[in-house]
């Protein structure tokens, strides 16, 4: 899921139910460093306030490239390496002892914050524990039962093909269980019927 993916939900107006993935991965070996929800937005400077106090300055602006041949905006926001070395949360706050610290913020960074505020809440939650009620024993029966761990071949058309069989295999599948149960819910209603007269 991208912030490309949460607009376009917004503007159909769509509800989607799904945890946001943050790119913020530490090594074990690392500190857990401060995060970029621990820096607060200031929309009046358009800039962050990290939790020395010191502001974060807009350094550049790039478009990344999404699936689908989709880009979104990324603003990136720092800190001047002197002011870095110089504060005493550098420790806590990056590892970098060249560089100051820096944040990316997306175009839809609005929506992305809203969405994970959204995720918290109990009708969310329980909306979303759903799943493995629903679409996790499709992705699980895939797996497992027929094997699709990793698709065979490269290229969209292929892993589309692919797909489109194993899902064709899971809903003939489906099919077949209703009907073979169809005639032992006739037989059983029958014998009930039969005892009642």
């Amino acid at each position: 899921m991208t912030g490309i993916d949460l607009a376009l939900c917004a503007q159909a107006e769509i509800t989607l139910y799904g945890p946001w993935k943050a790119n913020d991965v530490h090594a074990p070996e690392t500190p857990r460093l401060f995060t970029k929800a621990q820096f607060e937005w200031l929309p009046e400077l358009e800039t962050y306030r990290c939790p020395a106090g010191h502001l974060l300055k807009r350094v550049g602006r790039e478009t990344c490239g999404r699936s689908g041949g989709r880009e979104e905006v990324v603003v990136r926001y720092g800190v001047k390496a002197v002011t870095c070395q110089a504060c005493p949360l550098r420790p806590q706050c990056t590892t970098s002892h060249k560089v100051g610290r820096s944040l990316r913020r997306s175009e839809h960074e609005e929506l992305i914050l809203a969405h994970q505020a959204w995720m918290e809440t109990a009708s969310a939650k329980a909306v979303y524990r759903l799943r493995k009620q629903t679409i996790e024993l499709v992705f699980a029966d895939l797996k497992e039962h027929r094997g699709l761990r990793r698709f065979s071949g490269h290229g969209l058309v292929r892993v589309r093909t692919e797909l489109a069989l194993e899902v064709l295999v899971h809903n003939l599948l489906a099919l077949h269980r209703c009907l073979r149960q169809k005639p032992n819910a006739r037989k059983i209603e029958s014998l009930t019927e039969e005892k009642a007269a």
